[in-house]
């Protein structure tokens, strides 16, 4: 009987430690896969503000200005006042 139970505790022993060892694997492979989805999330920041075009800018800031002239009931004399307030909003949202 004693040879049994030496070769139950040998084969738990050696269950234990393959068990940790996989496991260690796992988190090792998980830390690796969320740098990479962080690296991916910071590569398509980047090219999201590479991406806009002047024209795009030139009408996001048209937009806006027209918005603030709308608020102002188109009251003359403003408009360049808001074109540039805008043009450093946007600029500032784009990171330039």
């Amino acid at each position: 009987m004693a040879s049994k139970q030496d070769s139950n505790t040998k084969k738990s022993t050696t269950t234990k430690k393959t068990k940790a060892k996989v496991s260690k694997k796992k988190v090792t492979k998980k830390k690796a896969i969320s740098k990479k989805r962080v690296a991916k999330k910071t590569m398509t920041k980047r090219s999201a503000r590479a991406s806009i075009s002047p024209r795009e800018r030139y009408e996001m800031i048209a937009t806006m200005a027209y918005y603030r002239a709308e608020q102002r009931n188109f009251e003359p004399g403003h408009d360049v006042e808001d074109w540039l307030e805008c043009e450093s909003i946007i600029d500032s949202m784009l990171g330039k």
